[in-house]
């Protein structure tokens, strides 16, 4: 990554300029006068897969940017000062009204961008409260039968999806889960 690239050309703690500088392997833009490191960490976002009663998934057709217009389901970026766990609950509420009870964590997992990274962090867990009502995020939205989704747009979505299904099928089965 060239300096070009880089979230930073001006230390933000002391305004030198930065200059590439050799760490782990990798060209990393440093502050030579406070010794400041300019580290591209990824975002953290969670996805629900929440269920209803009758065992039905909760999905949105997206009404902002990335994926406008597309299925998903309700997720969004981890605030800096909450729990992934909460974070996921709290998006759930403000994308749909609805809120999730205990919740389980189904898969994480990576997505590359052109200018970042991502990690995802699914969870699956029971609507229990709230209902659902369109928000400006998520203008349509609705519960549909696990094998009756509308197509996701997101590949992390659907392995999510793929991966809590998984779960309830060896559950089904008698499968151990998690070790035991």
């Amino acid at each position: 990554m060239g300096l070009s690239d880089a979230p930073y050309r001006f230390c933000p703690r002391c305004g030198a300029s930065l200059v590439p500088r050799a760490l782990e392997g990798r060209q990393l833009p440093a502050c030579p006068a406070c010794s400041f490191i300019a580290f591209r960490d990824p975002k953290v976002a969670v996805v629900a897969i929440a269920v209803d009663g009758g065992g039905r998934v909760l999905a949105i057709r997206r009404g902002l940017a990335p994926g406008l217009g597309q299925w998903a389901l309700p997720g969004g970026y981890v605030d800096y000062d909450e729990h992934p766990e909460q974070g996921v609950r709290r998006e759930c509420r403000e994308e749909t009204g609805c809120e999730l009870g205990a919740v389980r964590l189904e898969g994480v997992f990576h997505v590359g961008l052109a200018d970042a990274g991502l990690v995802v962090l699914a969870y699956s867990g029971p609507v229990r409260g709230g209902r659902p009502i369109p928000t400006a995020e998520a203008p349509e939205l609705g519960f549909f039968a696990p094998d009756a989704l509308p197509p996701l747009g997101f590949a992390t979505h659907r392995d999510a999806v793929a991966a809590w299904r998984g779960v309830l099928a060896a559950q089904a089965t008698g499968g151990l889960i998690g070790g035991g």
